[in-house]
């Protein structure tokens, strides 16, 4: 049984639209009739995230010698797919956030399950870069280990390159000398110390020379030991762009020179500016990244909460498309106008929403817990930036925008049939047969991921929309890159600019034509009624609905379910 569900007769209905929260309400307690007479279950932590946790233990049983245990990878997978088309058929919530990512999170798993279990082969092929303490390693030459020296030659490469080092020594020279430059004495205690300098300034990885004495970087392979697994099937699994691992997406920047001539690897890839080929910006320290992040984090908050404000007033973001009454502030724009406003206002808090999701990691992996709790992990070089330069739009079109530009949290797991067929030989590597494959796999699971999202949400929706519209975007690609192959003559002779302009003109064209079928869907199943923040300024101040405070975390309808059996019970959200 689907959970959809059908409260309001928004096709017919006339005269103004009820409030979001009498909606919101209307949704919690048939939501929890439909519960209690057990036709549907809550999203609960952890039961629908089991599927995750069963190829995290799986792949802590080492079976790279053992046959009969990696052929159980296949009744593995079975089992988590039987349990993830379970989950979407019977999960949803009243909370539109948590109903969507239930069924999206069910979908990936499925993905995730194949891409680990039967696409790659981690405990044969995959490494990541480890650092360890030599003198808890029976103090061998870290020569013998893979261990790299010349850290004075790394970082005098690095300093020339990124022209890092003349201000620190300049400073160096002063505390030395134990005054400043212009002669006038001052104690040295009243200056930065030399290891304050090393730390705040040096590059992300590099360690201060003392350091580099006991410390070695290797390429660390499925581990025997387990307490060395665990942590390293934690971090193949959670690891979605794949920094410090050997099959780091492309658009992720190379790691920092100082980690690379440790590793006695060439560094020719590695950019001086830290940024990838498409613009994702590498942090060498922890202090750039909070300049930048932090702030982006505080702006995205303010959007978020003036996006939230404006929505609300307007029942397209309540109940998707509808015959109620336009708000005011729509009512003298034409209908073509009205649709441009809702699309433009749904793509900006869609990718404001996913600019603050995706900055948790940086902010409370690097700067909260930070490389004392977690190595290398908590690296700054390990938190690239998430969007691409606008360029590649310019210089690519839908191309560019997708393969490049958009976020490509998704892009290995998007990327893994292709890479399979490839490696085994079934595909030429850059035919137009495998482009097509790769465009076809990569839309094709995301429109699964989003319309698994749909058929979640309480309130009724459209769930092959999401699809349709992941596939228009493939077509749109096919057609441009088609249309400039066959023009390629004529296309050199335009100007640049004009060619520039004739992308973005073709990228948000297609966009806005083929909006609708995922952002009315958004709206239909209620994704715009989560309450995303804790506080509200605006709607402190007044500019809110009727009902509307400072304080929106008054109800999250957080609580303990019981499930029939001990295994399906939990939080529920």
């Amino acid at each position: 049984m689907m959970p959809s569900e059908t409260l309001f007769l928004v096709d017919t209905a006339t005269g103004p639209a009820p409030l979001y929260r009498q909606v919101r309400d209307a949704y919690r307690q048939a939501l929890f009739t439909r519960i209690a007479e057990g036709s549907l279950r809550p999203f609960v932590l952890p039961y629908h995230i089991w599927g995750f946790l069963i190829v995290f233990v799986y792949l802590c049983i080492p079976h790279t010698k053992n046959p009969w245990v990696y052929a159980a990878r296949w009744p593995v997978l079975a089992i988590i797919i039987a349990f993830e088309i379970s989950t979407i058929r019977t999960t949803s919530s009243w909370n539109s956030g948590a109903a969507y990512v239930a069924g999206l999170v069910s979908a990936f798993g499925v993905v995730y399950s194949t891409v680990w279990l039967i696409l790659y082969r981690p405990q044969w092929d995959a490494r990541r870069v480890e650092r360890r303490d030599k003198r808890l390693n029976g103090g061998h030459d870290p020569a013998e280990n893979g261990v790299l020296r010349g850290y004075d030659a790394a970082l005098r490469e690095y300093n020339k390159e990124a022209n890092l080092d003349q201000e620190n020594a300049q400073l160096r020279k002063r505390l030395s000398n134990g005054h400043v430059a212009n002669g006038a004495a001052k104690e040295v205690s009243e200056l930065p110390s030399t290891a304050e300098l090393q730390e705040n300034n040096r590059p992300a990885g590099m360690l201060l020379p003392a350091e580099d004495d006991d410390f070695e970087y290797y390429w660390q392979q499925y581990p025997d030991n387990l307490a060395d697994r665990i942590p390293w099937v934690l971090d193949l699994t959670v690891n979605f762009r794949g920094p410090g691992w050997n099959w780091q997406i492309p658009p992720v920047p190379e790691m920092p020179l100082s980690i690379k001539a440790k590793l006695h690897e060439p560094a020719e890839n590695v950019s001086s500016s830290q940024l990838s080929s498409v613009g994702l910006r590498q942090f060498t320290t922890r202090h750039k990244l909070y300049n930048r992040e932090v702030p982006r984090f505080i702006i995205g908050y303010l959007f978020i909460d003036i996006f939230k404000t404006i929505m609300m007033k307007d029942p397209y973001f309540i109940f998707g498309p509808n015959s109620y009454a336009l708000p005011s502030h729509l009512t003298n724009l034409s209908s073509l106008q009205v649709r441009l406003y809702r699309s433009a206002l749904s793509m900006f808090a869609i990718m404001t929403a996913i600019e603050m999701a995706l900055l948790f990691s940086p902010l409370g992996l690097c700067l909260l817990l930070g490389p004392r709790y977690l190595g290398l992990r908590g690296e700054p070089w390990y938190y690239p930036t998430n969007w691409g330069s606008f360029s590649n739009i310019t210089n690519k079109g839908l191309n560019g925008l997708w393969g490049s530009w958009w976020h490509q949290i998704f892009r290995f797991i998007f990327a893994a049939p292709t890479n399979f067929l490839i490696s085994n030989g079934y595909v030429k590597p850059r035919s137009w047969y495998a482009k097509l494959l790769a465009l076809f796999f990569a839309f094709g699971i995301s429109g699964s991921l989003h319309g698994s999202g749909s058929i979640t949400q309480f309130p009724r929706t459209k769930p092959f929309h999401p699809p349709t519209f992941f596939a228009l975007q493939a077509l749109g690609i096919v057609l441009q890159t088609t249309c400039c192959n066959i023009l390629h003559g004529r296309l050199k002779r335009v100007p640049t600019a004009l060619r520039q302009f004739g992308n973005v003109v073709f990228t948000f064209g297609w966009l806005f034509l083929t909006a609708d079928w995922i952002i009315d869907d958004f709206a239909r199943g209620g994704v715009w009624l989560l309450e995303p923040i804790p506080f509200s300024p605006l709607r402190g101040m007044g500019f809110g609905m009727p009902g509307d405070g400072w304080w929106c975390w008054g109800d999250l309808g957080i609580y303990w379910h019981s499930g029939k059996h001990w295994w399906e019970s939990g939080i529920a959200i």
